[in-house]
């Protein structure tokens, strides 16, 4: 059976931001030189959560608008996109990380 498309985005998500080099907090995402770009940018090597959901969501629809309005409906019940910003830039990687976790979990 296939995974809900949900969990597909945050487990993609998680994936991306996975290793703490590749997040960021205060910006949807970063190049290489610390400048911000868009999440879907090709040349994004830091991502916070909320930009890594959006990025995930982009690789899986190759369709900007689309990815937005998954990216901010991934997280429901469960969060919403303010909760995940607030986790992001207060608690920091590890948290993200547990609430994309706690997600997955509540969609197995």
């Amino acid at each position: 059976m296939a995974k809900p498309l949900q969990v597909q985005i945050v487990e993609k998500a998680r994936a991306l931001i996975a290793d703490e080099q590749h997040w960021c907090r205060g910006l949807l995402a970063q190049d290489a030189s610390g400048a911000s770009v868009l999440a879907t940018s090709a040349s994004a090597v830091r991502r916070c959560g909320l930009g890594a959901v959006i990025a995930a969501a982009y690789q899986l629809t190759n369709d900007y608008d689309a990815a937005n309005e998954l990216a901010h409906n991934a997280l429901r019940p469960h969060f919403g996109i303010s909760t995940l910003v607030h986790v992001n830039d207060l608690r920091g990687h590890v948290a993200v990380l547990a609430l994309f976790d706690e997600v997955i979990a509540a969609q197995r």
